[in-house]
């Protein structure tokens, strides 16, 4: 694409690359078609020319009455080329605008004209062009009307025009051939649109012209539809801008207050702190992004939100991190379009006002579930285990699939415990060599073996004195190797290699597999007898597909995440892409949805996560299709009964049971769905 701009008092063309992303970047759908005005008018613009009359009524009244405001304002209808110019500074400010706001705009067009033999247009309000761009040849017949940068193509200045016409008047317009008062632009047609800032002022005008022996057919759609769009980049500016003045007076007002102020976002993810805030908090520069959960109480005022989402409503806090601060809640943009925003205040050297209380156990540390994202109801089920579970000195067995987060679970276990400020020490069973687990989990005394540290080294099981000692991948373990964890777990006592002397070692277990060891008990891959010992208390973790509910609330958290650590902005997930990530069964659970979503902000470039940002195999392996549920396989029997039947089993099949999911699947009710399988199940 060539633009053509302005050297002095000449025009230069100047080559432009478009960017490989530019076609269809801005969003907007071109269409529909317009003919040119047809007619030869040569014979009625003469006569006009001649005696100041019209005498045929079938020249457009727009147009008729430019005519003769032209011949008021003395135009010269001979006038070979546009002899009015401003100085290019009075322009520039408004072009580089225009330039940078509207590229993809530009080009969307220019794929439209460019086989055409058409150009483009901007001018602001007052009809000097602030940009002309199209192929070579165009502009070189444009060139010889100085058709370009600076030129004013205002009514007083070259007569009528379809910019003069569309800034003059307000609408869409379109002049073809000698419906142009001068004659050196009857040659041309032209066609425009004006543009209107979001105040509804009036912003400029675009225009799309070219000989009338070019293709016009859509020329007049086409600028409609571009100054539509660019009215629409024009308003994202203007609410971009008024929200960075917004958050400007917000900061300034907040950091002038004498108490701490936080906003909480609907994932519970701190997105502002002022500096009181923090330095009460102490975690100066520390709080921004991070999880509400890790400083104040705050999952009795969540869930409260999701009970009473109707009436905003606020409640006293316990802060976590300095329980002697008086911390309150108070939510804002409650309703469910919203989500649910919050704001918290804190305050030193004032009674703290009793929080809320919970049946959820007291938790010793700052950040025990913090870092599990969740809304659904199996997982707060799960972390409520979890958080009972951790007032318990026994041993707890957690069970889940590959990435379900059993190392996070332990973490969070250890955290909400007695034992939050002794190690916790993980041990991945199934990574250590066979021939190391006695002295990584026992430890050695000196010249235990040849390479032996000097003064001896202590075990794994030694490190969690007083802590916690998580076995993860337990079932991992092989077979004859497992006996030595009896004694340890027993008698909480350890023999280093190579050793003599007894250590007693004061430890909390938690161990995780996810495997089923009833099976590997039975196939005698796995002794019972360690099995009681790790089995006292028994945690199952929900893969992610039983917990679709968190899939979004998990995607977003991480991508906000990874957009801070690469400095990219957050250009959110499409509704397309949040289908996919919301369909996909996710064998690798979240793990591999984390990695799902670092692939796809790598991909995005700080724009807005589409579809064919996430992974190939997301895309490809969807369990829905357009309809809703699997496709049914392929069938005879066409009766309509028989055929709800089969599709309200399938899905119930696929939902494994959930009436509410498979009920929004077919799109019906719940007591519907319920009422059509008990007519299933007791047929007349």
């Amino acid at each position: 694409m060539y633009v053509l701009q302005r050297n002095g008092d000449v025009f230069e063309m100047r080559h432009e690359s478009l960017s490989a992303d530019g076609v269809n970047r801005s969003g907007f759908l071109f269409s529909g078609s317009c003919g040119s005005s047809g007619g030869n008018r040569r014979e009625l613009w003469e006569n006009f020319i001649k005696t100041g009359t019209i005498v045929d009524d079938s020249l457009p009244r727009p147009i008729a009455s430019s005519w003769l405001r032209c011949r008021d304002l003395g135009v010269d209808p001979l006038l070979p080329r546009c002899a009015e110019f401003s100085p290019m500074e009075q322009i520039r400010a408004q072009s580089e605008v225009y330039a940078e706001l509207a590229a993809g705009v530009e080009q969307q067009v220019y794929e439209q004209i460019k086989d055409k033999g058409l150009l483009m247009t901007v001018s602001e309000s007052n009809g000097r062009i602030l940009r002309t761009c199209g192929n070579k040849d165009v502009l070189l017949q444009a060139d010889q009307l100085y058709f370009g940068p600076g030129a004013v193509w205002s009514e007083k200045s070259v007569g009528t025009n379809a910019i003069s016409l569309a800034l003059s008047d307000g609408v869409p317009a379109q002049v073809m051939g000698e419906e142009h008062f001068c004659n050196s632009h009857q040659a041309w047609g032209c066609s425009a649109a004006p543009i209107f800032t979001p105040f509804g002022q009036l912003w400029g005008c675009f225009d799309i012209s070219g000989p009338v022996s070019a293709d016009h057919s859509q020329a007049l759609w086409l600028a409609i539809g571009a100054a539509r769009e660019i009215e629409r980049l024009l308003l994202n500016a203007s609410l971009s801008n008024m929200e960075n003045k917004s958050r400007a007076l917000l900061n300034t007002l907040f950091s002038s207050m004498p108490i701490g102020v936080l906003m909480i976002d609907e994932m519970g993810v701190i997105t502002y702190a002022n500096s009181l805030a923090e330095r009460l908090l102490g975690s100066s520069g520390n709080v921004r992004g991070g999880r509400v959960e890790a400083f104040f109480d705050y999952a009795m005022f969540a869930r409260r939100q999701e009970e009473r989402n109707s009436r905003p409503e606020g409640m006293p806090l316990r802060c976590l991190a300095n329980p002697a601060l008086s911390a309150s809640v108070m939510p804002f943009m409650a309703g469910k379009a919203d989500g649910r925003y919050a704001i918290i205040t804190l305050q030193a050297g004032v009674p703290a006002k009793p929080a809320a209380t919970t049946n959820i156990a007291r938790r010793s540390g700052p950040r025990p579930f913090g870092e599990i994202l969740y809304r659904s109801e199996k997982m707060t089920r799960t972390v409520e285990q979890a958080r009972h579970m951790a007032q318990s000195p026994a041993a707890i067995l957690l069970h889940g699939e590959t990435g379900t987060g059993k190392e996070l679970f332990a973490r969070a276990i250890h955290n909400a415990s007695q034992r939050a400020q002794a190690p916790f020490v993980p041990v991945n069973c199934g990574a250590l060599p066979r021939e190391l687990i006695q002295s990584e989990l026992f430890g050695y005394e000196r010249g235990a073996f040849t390479g032996a540290v000097e003064k001896g080294r202590p075990g794994k099981f030694e490190m969690a004195d007083r802590g916690t000692l998580f076995l993860d991948e337990i079932s991992e373990m092989p077979l004859e190797m497992q006996v030595n964890l009896l004694r340890p777990l027993e008698d909480h006592s350890v023999t280093r290699v190579g050793g003599k002397q007894t250590i007693r070692v004061d430890f909390r277990l938690i161990t995780a597999t996810n495997r089923n060891l009833d099976e590997l008990m039975a196939s005698g891959a796995f002794r019972e007898d360690l099995f009681y010992r790790i089995h006292v208390l028994a945690l199952e973790i929900p893969p992610l597909r039983e917990r679709r509910e968190d899939i979004v609330l998990i995607a977003e958290y991480h991508c906000k995440r990874l957009c801070r650590d690469y400095g990219q902005p957050f250009g959110g997930l499409s509704a397309e892409a949040l289908h996919v990530l919301e369909d996909y069964d996710w064998p690798g659970n979240v793990r591999q949805l984390v990695h799902s979503m670092e692939y796809a902000v790598n991909m995005a470039h700080g724009g807005c996560i589409l579809s064919e940002h996430l992974p190939a195999n997301l895309r490809g392996e969807s369990l829905r299709q357009p309809g809703g549920v699997a496709a049914l396989p392929e069938m005879s029997d066409f009766n309509l009964d028989s055929l709800e039947a089969r599709v309200i089993r399938s899905a119930l099949r696929h939902f494994k049971g959930n009436m509410l999911q498979a009920a929004k699947a077919l799109g019906i009710g719940r007591n519907t769905l319920y009422a059509k399988v008990r007519k299933i199940e007791t047929p007349e």
